[in-house]
């Protein structure tokens, strides 16, 4: 496979680009590139992983896989970093509308590194880390009394579209689509410490803010939240269309929160808010990236009320809300940690470096099917919450009546549990009245029918809920709430992250 490679890459640094020959040596050489990659998969977990390899035969090789990550431009991803390289044609990808991929120069796979010990980048996904890259076989010119020298590098395609090869620019393959078959996933560990799949996180520590790709300081990043009982692989599909547009994935780049849904609306908001500072704290400590600066947020459903709560003030009315006593009288009866919990989802004050919201199916105003009390009964998501919360939310339920909100007397759970926090009735919503957006908002609104939309629902959410005054577009989609994978939705939010609505 190296004889082959290399013949054909002296062709290449000859023939122009397009021609026949140089077609064909291309296909020879990706084959041959393709071949190698997957011998290598074989001594995943060896100590020869990532390591140069010394080849003896007729001809003798000194294949270099270790090329460490260079500063300098290309930039280039090292292999010993992660533990599993696929190539990209071999994953089996599911649910997704288009595959983001070409053909060129180089063989597209996906770097992982899900090991636990071992993936310690800050904000990676729940899973672990997996990226785009193309591999590529490079030969430098052999020195007399040497084995023949092949470098594999593994070049990331968010960064690099073109390879010099002799006196020629050569458009370079990607993949930008597989890896997300493994970063969009629902899969958590349940307290058994088995994996299963969950609606949402199913642990405290689950709730995460996790970038899909490695930080770029020169991309702005978007931030996808997801709803009840829901997951981040609801945004593949956007995703996926976001890194097929150009000047898009070139100006942005993905960010998904992932969280356990029963939580009050207010105490995932605060854990939002929480990972957003601590994540510039972490990537720009010296703030001196401006994509921090004009951070996008995106909410379906409960997640756009979690989106919201970061670019409003509080004041005392989202305490009031729940609560007829003050902080320091509900303090008595509840522990440190869950009077900590409460007044960190209660107290806030804006996020100043949110520029943009977007709203989808957002209940603004709440959903009737919350109030239904069957719905309420069916959908217990406080037992999906993790134990080391669990804990703090039934102390909230168990408080005697005296101390909360009187509207919230005749709620099951005292209004503080997922589903009920988004009844229509809740105090919540008229807290969330009283606080305006002062930054632009879009809202995307799914209807069943789109002809009378303006009485019409998409089964959850009515559009008299989703809408909201000071938009600074609206767009009305044909389909039902789980509308995020349907593509009027995804271009719907593609249009406004372009700044075109």
């Amino acid at each position: 496979h190296l004889d082959k490679a290399h013949a054909a890459w002296q062709v290449l640094q000859q023939e122009t680009p397009g021609t026949e020959a140089a077609q064909k040596a291309l296909k020879v050489y990706d084959r041959a590139v393709v071949a190698i990659v997957r011998a290598m998969r074989r001594q995943e977990g060896t100590a020869a992983w990532g390591k140069t390899v010394q080849l003896s035969g007729a001809k003798s090789w000194k294949l270099a896989l270790d090329e460490p990550t260079r500063q300098e431009s290309p930039p280039t991803l090292a292999l010993s970093e992660f533990a599993r390289c696929w190539v990209a044609s071999d994953v089996k990808l599911n649910g997704f509308d288009q595959v983001v991929a070409h053909g060129g120069l180089g063989v597209p796979v996906v770097l992982a590194q899900d090991d636990p010990l071992r993936a310690t980048r800050p904000f990676h996904p729940p899973k672990g880390e997996f990226l785009p890259a193309t591999a590529v076989l490079e030969f430098p010119d052999a020195a007399n009394g040497h084995a023949a020298e092949a470098r594999l590098r593994f070049y990331d395609p968010l960064a690099v579209s073109a390879i010099k090869v002799g006196r020629h620019s050569l458009p370079m393959a990607e993949n930008l689509t597989a890896p997300l078959q493994f970063s969009l996933t629902d899969s958590t560990i349940d307290e058994n410490g088995a994996d299963r799949l969950a609606p949402s996180a199913s642990g405290e520590d689950e709730s995460k803010l996790f970038f899909l790709h490695r930080y770029d300081r020169t991309k702005v990043p978007v931030v996808f939240v997801h709803g009840l009982r829901s997951g981040p692989v609801v945004w593949k599909n956007t995703v996926n269309a976001l890194l097929a547009d150009p000047a898009l994935r070139r100006r942005y780049q993905p960010v998904c929160f992932v969280y356990p849904s029963g939580l009050p609306i207010p105490t995932s908001a605060a854990r939002l808010r929480e990972l957003l500072k601590s994540s510039r704290e972490k990537l720009d400590p010296n703030h001196q990236n401006t994509g921090f600066d004009r951070m996008a947020l995106v909410g379906h459903s409960m997640g756009g009320l979690l989106a919201r709560m970061q670019v409003i003030d509080s004041g005392k009315d989202f305490w009031r809300s729940f609560f007829a006593v003050t902080p320091e009288k509900l303090a008595r009866e509840v522990d440190a940690k869950t009077q900590r919990m409460m007044r960190n989802a209660l107290f806030f004050d804006h996020l100043p470096n949110v520029k943009t919201v977007v709203f989808i199916s957002t209940p603004h105003q709440g959903s009737e099917l919350a109030d239904n009390g069957i719905l309420q009964a069916t959908a217990k998501l406080i037992l999906l919450l993790p134990k080391t919360v669990r804990s703090s939310v039934k102390a909230l339920t168990e408080l005697p009546p005296a101390l909360i909100n009187p509207t919230l007397r005749s709620f099951h759970d005292w209004g503080v549990e997922g589903v009920e926090n988004l009844s229509t009735k809740h105090p919540y919503f008229h807290a969330l009245a009283r606080h305006p957006i002062d930054v632009p908002f879009h809202s995307v609104i799914s209807t069943r029918n789109k002809e009378d939309y303006l009485n019409g629902s998409d089964g959850v959410v009515p559009y008299w809920s989703a809408h909201l005054t000071g938009a600074k577009s609206e767009t009305i989609i044909p389909y039902p709430h789980g509308c995020l994978e349907k593509p009027g939705s995804v271009q719907a939010v593609m249009t406004i992250l372009k700044g075109k609505s």
